[in-house]
């Protein structure tokens, strides 16, 4: 197959800043998918906006793929908070024009317990082709960072969770969801905050991208 054939669709979760609000308003989600640390000045006086650090990184996987001859398309806003179903029916539609594809929705993680960090993969309840790839990402990202922490599900002998999440469940072709570091851990958010950790996760979706592309008969070269 051509990798012509093959298109990666790219979802960016929740939303942007308005550069027309003041911040921390101005972050099209506040309150909720963004944390504020006592420490360090982050996108806005203490503020990580979930966000704004899952575009950073879609656009960086895009960079990527677009340099490697992939075709790529983002199903979110740059600003607005484009509702899940909006995205996967735009993913839908556009999947037809392809003979397979590819869903991949970056996110940062977030819990009460402020101790809690490191890396974890989703896709849905079922063995599928949505588990080559998180196998794929999930050996990348632990060549990356041996050292950081990785909270997998090995009950079925691979490192992916499984839940029923939206863009999991209504996509038409395989998708895989991340969670890259916890946000509201002030160690995982440096480390989130810092464009060279953009960059390299940014850069282990898309190397993984490439082996499963070669996996499904994706001529590469």
């Amino acid at each position: 197959m051509d990798k012509k054939e093959f298109c990666i669709f790219l979802d960016a979760g929740h939303g942007g800043i308005n550069p027309k609000v003041k911040l921390p308003n101005g972050y099209t989600t506040y309150p909720a998918k963004c944390a504020q640390h006592n420490n360090g000045t982050f996108h806005s006086y203490g503020w990580f906006f979930e966000g704004v650090f899952n575009r950073a990184v879609t656009n960086l996987i895009e960079q990527y793929l677009n340099d490697w001859g992939m075709t790529t398309m983002k199903v979110y806003d740059e600003i607005i908070d484009t509702p899940l179903s909006k995205r996967v029916q735009k993913a839908n539609f556009a999947a037809k024009n392809y003979s397979r594809s590819l869903y991949l929705s970056i996110h940062g993680n977030a819990a009460e317990n402020k101790s809690a960090r490191g890396f974890e993969v989703f896709t849905f309840p079922e063995q599928s082709e949505s588990d080559v790839y998180a196998e794929f990402l999930y050996k990348e990202v632990q060549k990356s960072y041996p050292n950081w922490v990785f909270r997998p599900d090995n009950s079925d002998g691979d490192h992916d969770k499984e839940e029923k999440f939206y863009v999991l469940s209504k996509t038409l072709m395989p998708s895989v969801l991340s969670e890259n570091g916890f946000f509201t851990n002030f160690q995982d958010a440096k480390m989130m905050f810092d464009p060279s950790f953009q960059n390299t996760i940014a850069k282990c979706h898309a190397k993984a991208v490439i082996d499963y592309a070669e996996s499904i008969g994706v001529v590469m070269f």
